[in-house]
This record gives C-alpha cells, sequence and structure tokens, in this order.
C-alpha cells in the first residue's frame, strides 16, 4: 500500500488533467494579494484612512510569507497536502471576504500578515510540483526563469486589472472575487487531491513558536517605520522613536535565541556563506531601482496627468522586457555559462533606464519614450529576479534554502524596497522645497504680485520635475556603482564557479 506522494493530485487523476489543475492553482495563487499598489487609492478614497495604512498592509503580507517559509518541512512533514492546501484556501476565502468588508486600517494590515501566512503555505504546494517538472534534469535554473516570469507577468495584469475593475465595480469586488476563487479551488481539492502524507510524519512540538512570534512582531515595527515615516516627520515622532526601540530589541533577542536553542527557526549558518551575503548586496541595490516605481508614477501621475488605468498600464509595458529576460536566461542556464555577465546585463539594463529617465523627463515628455524605458526595466527585473534568487539559493540544502527565502523574501520585497522607497520621499520633498527656494532668489517685490495662478503652477511643476531628476541621477550613479561591484565580486570570488 502506497504511503507518501510527493505530488499534490490522486493518481486516479490522468497527468493531462493533473497539469492543467496545476496551472489553475498556480493562476490564482500567483494572481493573490491583499494589497494591489496600483489600486491604493480607490481603498483611501473609500474607506477614509492614510494611504500609510495600506503599504503597511502591503509589507505585511510580505512578512508573513516569509514567517511561514522556516516551518514548510515540519508542516508538510505533519499534515497531509490535502489538509494543507484546504485549510489554506478556507482560512483565505475567509480573509478576503474579511478585506472586502473593513474599513479600519488596523484590520487590513492584520489581515494582510494573515493572508500572507496562509498564500505562502498554500503556494508551496504547488511550486514543489513545478519545481519537479521543470528542474527534471537538475537544471534548478529552468524553474526559476518560468516561476519568476510568471510571477511577474501576472504582477503587471493583476495591477492593471485591479484598476479597472475598481472602476467598473469596485475595490471590494476583487477580494470578493478572489474569496470565489478560492472557493472553487476547495471543491477541486476535494475531488482531486489525494489524502497522503509528502514524507514520514514528524511531530511539531518543538518548533519554535516564540521565535516565530518575535520575527514577525519585530519585522512589523519595522514596516510601521517605513510606512509612517515621512507622515510623522521621523524620528520628530515619539511613535517612530518608540518603534525603533521595539524594533531593535526585537531584532537583538532573535538573534540571541537562535544562537542558544537547539533548533532555531532561523539558524544563522547559511548566511556566513558568500553567495547568500552577496545575494543581499545585489537585493539591496535590486531594491535601489524597484523604488524608482514611486518616482515614476508622480511624474506620470503629477506632471503628465495619466489617470490611474493609463498609469497602470505602463507596467504592463514592461512584458516585453520580462520575456526577452526569460529566454535569455533559460539559454544560459541551459549552457552553463558564468552568472556574472547574467547580473551585469541585468544591472546594466536599470542604469539604463535611470540614465534615460533622466534626460527625458519634462513637460513635453512623448509617450513613445516609455516603450524603450519599459522594456529596459523589464529586462532588468526579469533578469535580476532570476539570477540573483539562483545566485543566492545555490548549493544550500532543503533546510538552509527555507531560512534564507524566508530572509531574502523579506528583505528583497519589504526592507530594501522600503528603505530606499521611504528615502526616495523624503530627498523628493528636500529636493522640491530647495528648488522653490532657488526659484524664490529671482522673486522681488516687485514682481511678486505680477505672477498668475498659473505661473505658480509652473513653479510647483518644476519643482517637482528637478527632484525628480535629481533622483534619478542619484539612481544612475547607484547604478554604476552596482556594476562596479559585480565585476570586482565576480573578479575575487566567482573565476571558477560556473552553473
Amino acid at each position: 500500500m502506497e504511503l507518501y506522494n510527493r505530488g499534490p493530485f490522486s493518481e486516479k487523476v490522468p497527468k493531462i488533467l493533473q497539469l492543467l489543475l496545476l496551472i489553475v492553482y498556480a493562476f490564482v495563487f500567483f494572481n493573490m494579494n491583499a494589497v494591489y499598489t496600483t489600486n491604493i487609492s480607490f481603498l483611501v478614497g473609500d474607506t477614509g484612512e492614510m494611504s500609510e495604512y495600506f503599504v503597511w498592509a502591503n509589507y505585511a503580507m510580505t512578512i508573513g510569507m516569509g514567517a511561514v517559509m522556516p516551518l514548510i518541512v515540519r508542516i508538510k512533514s505533519f499534515f497531509k497536502s490535502k489538509q494543507i492546501m484546504i485549510f489554506s484556501l478556507l482560512v483565505l476565502m475567509i480573509l478576503f471576504l474579511a478585506i472586502g468588508k473593513t474599513k479600519n486600517g488596523l484590520v487590513f494590515v492584520g489581515l494582510s500578515l494573515l493572508i500572507g501566512f496562509f498564500k505562502m503555505l498554500g503556494m508551496m504546494e504547488i511550486n514543489l510540483p513545478l519545481l519537479s517538472i521543470l528542474s527534471k534534469d537538475g537544471n534548478k535554473g529552468r524553474f526559476y526563469a518560468v516561476f519568476y516570469f510568471l510571477i511577474l507577468v501576472f504582477a503587471q495584469f493583476s495591477g492593471y486589472y485591479a484598476v479597472e475593475i475598481s472602476l467598473l465595480f469596485g475595490w471590494n469586488t476583487i477580494y470578493y472575487s478572489l474569496s470565489f476563487a478560492c472557493l472553487i479551488l476547495i471543491l477541486i481539492s476535494l475531488l482531486a487531491q489525494h489524502n497522503l502524507h509528502f514524507m514520514k510524519k514528524v511531530p511539531l512540538y518543538d518548533v519554535d513558536w516564540v521565535s516565530l512570534v518575535i520575527y514577525t512582531i519585530g519585522l512589523m515595527f519595522l514596516a510601521y517605520i517605513l510606512s509612517f515615516g515621512k507622515q510623522k516627520n521621523w524620528f520628530d515622532s515619539l511613535d517612530i522613536i518608540y518603534a525603533s526601540f521595539i524594533f531593535i530589541v526585537l531584532f537583538f533577542l532573535f538573534l540571541l535565541r537562535q544562537q542558544l536553542i537547539k533548533r532555531p527557526y532561523i539558524s544563522c549558518k547559511p548566511f556566513k556563506k558568500r553567495n547568500v551575503i552577496s545575494g543581499l548586496v545585489f537585493l539591496s541595490f535590486l531594491g535601489v531601482f524597484l523604488a524608482t516605481s514611486s518616482i515614476q508614477n508622480t511624474f506620470a501621475v503629477g506632471i503628465l496627468g495619466y489617470d490611474l488605468l493609463a498609469n497602470a498600464y505602463l507596467n504592463i509595458l514592461m512584458i516585453p522586457g520580462l520575456f526577452l529576460a526569460l529566454l535569455i536566461c533559460l539559454k544560459w542556464f541551459s549552457v552553463k555559462l558564468p552568472v556574472k555577465i547574467l547580473i551585469f546585463l541585468g544591472f546594466s539594463s536599470f542604469t539604463a533606464y535611470s540614465f534615460i529617465m533622466y534626460y527625458s523627463i519634462g513637460i513635453q515628455f512623448d509617450y513613445n519614450n516609455w516603450y524603450l524605458l519599459q522594456f529596459l526595466k523589464g529586462l532588468g527585473m526579469g533578469i535580476l529576479f532570476i539570477v540573483i534568487w539562483r545566485h543566492t539559493l545555490d548549493q544550500l540544502s532543503i533546510q538552509g534554502m527555507l531560512w534564507v527565502i524566508g530572509v531574502i523574501l523579506v528583505w528583497r520585497t519589504f526592507i530594501s524596497l522600503g528603505v530606499f522607497s521611504s528615502l526616495f520621499s523624503w530627498y523628493q520633498s528636500q529636493f522640491q522645497i530647495q528648488s522653490l527656494n532657488h526659484i524664490a532668489l529671482y522673486l522681488d517685490y516687485t514682481n511678486l504680485f505680477q505672477i498668475k495662478s498659473s505661473d505658480i503652477k509652473d513653479v510647483q511643476y518644476n519643482a517637482i520635475l528637478v527632484s525628480i531628476k535629481i533622483i534619478y541621477a542619484y539612481v544612475s550613479l547607484l547604478g554604476f556603482i552596482a556594476l562596479l561591484y559585480v565585476l570586482v565580486y565576480d573578479f575575487i570570488f566567482f573565476k571558477k564557479n560556473t552553473y
């Protein structure tokens, strides 16, 4: 009698139908989000809450996804695949119904955290079969290439259609649709999934739940700081000071606990490896470029006057670049060329995007410019998402890989992106004030009262444009530093290391 089955579906289900069902599950999970960033304006307008709550909720979902990763092996060894999937989908169905009805910002944040946790728990039941299918010959690069291509493409489409659906039916409709999709998948799971364990059953009694709580609460305080820092004027606010103190205490308490207990929630050992350390550095540089999205939105909406749907459509223009990145990475990993050149190409694309944006920004910006800019942005994003993860997770055990994924998922999507987004937002306002001060030097009592209201608007636009151009200049400079780091690091450590 068969005791274990590493696939999600029963052997009685035809193979072609199993593949089709796998695609359906992947489509739902990959499009599932607690917050669609293109949609935040609708949330703010309907709930009356500050936009910072929804930025915090977006970070909270990432924290939830990262928090569950170190527990995946233990959960899969204790529960059956069918139990994990149905329970995750059932909880998600309830959470999406609740988030579609709530008007409270804090409730939205809490629900987003839980959505991230159970989304990743259920999605791992899909990711592992995809890994097995795409990496039969041991070429994990093929899996990373296809997986991140799909993730990024679905992210662009879901962001666009979230705006369109909200315009037509209201923002709640998205969450009700996701809840209904979860119900459909539950019914499919009841019929098509097997009742076998993934592996030998292992008890959950020695899981370090205390570290899980410390880790999650600490990161939630950091997310609060990055979300509300500008609104509360950073460290002029006691709330930010107290939150920073609590985060620092919990951070060191977490590190100390991982060193002292026998079975740590996240072991520090994998983070001493060179590829993991360099991966975190690469992801930090990637965060610089990803954070320019908020600056681009300011330019497109604030200066060029695009509506939310037109602005969301700009993300769709990245898909040709993402597709080219997929083709390049698939070829690269199949012939096992050095990874240095691929990382260099990714950062070069992003740097070129920033450099062209610096010289193109202006009131008379031609829409056709977006095609090249978004192509370069998509190419850089696709290559770096794929190759950095492949490089960082190389030569790690399964448990070590899950420890690292739990951290770098949070590092890439929340910490590095959040830090640089906050910095860019603050510096943009400072540069804008500085530009207005420079313009004020040329005004005196005589001509001050001759200025028309339209002139004041032009002055404001000019100040915003100058601040955006300065930020893109600094981003371009950081891009060249990233390229130099790639070259130097590769020269020192990667002479004999290829994939």
